[in-house]
């Protein structure tokens, strides 16, 4: 089979082996996946990974083979990108997500950028009739997005800061909305702060051509929201997210960027503010609000790719204004 494979010098298409199905695996015959910031980050060298390494964790495809009798062949699926090890402390305690010796998909070991992958049957979810191949690829940003919203539940009507306009800006933006909040979207493109408005996003700020600060204060009372994402992808991010939310508040931290970044933890302190990190999320659930049209994927897709033109799509992907690219297998 064929699969991209990132090396030192850049992606090379090669001839690699077919994965096997092991027992109680099941192998996706790929139909598309999801470039990502942090396999961008990845592809840059900003996040180091051991190369040769196959990317990409935003999967969609079809079931070639499996070996276990409640998912058949032909099923349109996705996949989560944590594969457990079962053995250690986190997962004999029922918490896998934070295994110690997990395998992450396209990061610690091969991933989504190839003809075929297989993987453990209990990380395969079928996608219903409804959800296409291209809306698939964002059920896990979703269900990251989900994540975020379950550490940091809004209460009815509350402004809740995003700060980035990318694909998981807009989501998160979406999730908090459909809950009974309002997002307040921050970004520095105008075309991706103009899709949000296209999504429903009420309150966007352009923190390029206007005081984002003084902005959002006038909306939150004056004394700044209580609760902000970051989802820039840049190490700014978090500084901007510690200067904006309010005494008593919590900050989400989703950029993995790969970089690191400077704060004062003494205004953590003396202002008791709250920091979550959150990665993996409900995928049945994101699965669900797709299948019944609660959050808007489809406008995300600014453009699709073929696996031979993977460094072209990186290359686009990596544009300010891209909110969303998929490499077509």
């Amino acid at each position: 089979m064929q699969s991209l494979v990132l090396t030192k010098d850049g992606f090379q298409i090669a001839d690699t082996p077919m994965p096997p199905v092991m027992p109680g695996d099941v192998r996706i015959e790929i139909r598309a996946v999801g470039i990502c910031g942090t396999d961008l980050a990845i592809w840059k060298g900003e996040y180091e990974v051991e190369l040769p390494l196959v990317l990409g964790h935003e999967i969609v495809g079809v079931v070639h083979q499996s070996s276990v009798q409640d998912i058949d062949p032909g099923t349109l699926v996705t996949t989560e990108t944590d594969v457990p090890c079962h053995r250690c402390w986190y997962c004999r305690h029922s918490d896998r997500r934070h295994c110690v010796d997990k395998e992450v998909l396209g990061v610690t070991t091969d991933g989504g950028l190839s003809e075929y992958l297989s993987v453990p049957a209990e990380l395969v979810h079928p996608l219903p009739l409804g959800v296409e191949e291209s809306e698939g690829t964002f059920v896990e940003p979703l269900a990251s997005a989900l994540q975020t919203m379950k550490y940091m539940p809004p209460e009815p009507d509350e402004k809740v800061l995003v700060l980035g306009s990318g694909k998981l800006g807009l989501l998160v933006a979406q999730v908090y909305d459909a809950h009974g909040a309002e997002a307040i979207l921050v970004g520095r493109n105008r075309w991706q702060l103009g899709l949000g408005r296209q999504l429903g996003l009420k309150n966007t700020i352009n923190a390029a051509e206007k005081d984002w600060k003084q902005a959002v204060l006038d909306v939150t009372s004056g004394v700044g929201p209580r609760l902000v994402v970051e989802t820039t992808g840049n190490p700014d991010g978090l500084k901007m997210a510690l200067d904006i939310v309010r005494s008593n508040g919590s900050v989400a931290l989703k950029s993995m960027h790969g970089l690191p970044v400077e704060i004062n933890p003494t205004d953590i302190v003396q202002h008791e503010i709250s920091l979550f990190g959150s990665s993996c999320g409900p995928f049945k659930k994101a699965i669900d609000m797709l299948a019944k049209g609660r959050i808007e994927v489809k406008r995300l897709v600014t453009k699709k790719f073929k696996l031979e033109d993977a460094t072209k799509a990186f290359e686009f992907a990596d544009q300010p204004a891209t909110t969303k690219v998929i490499i077509n297998i």
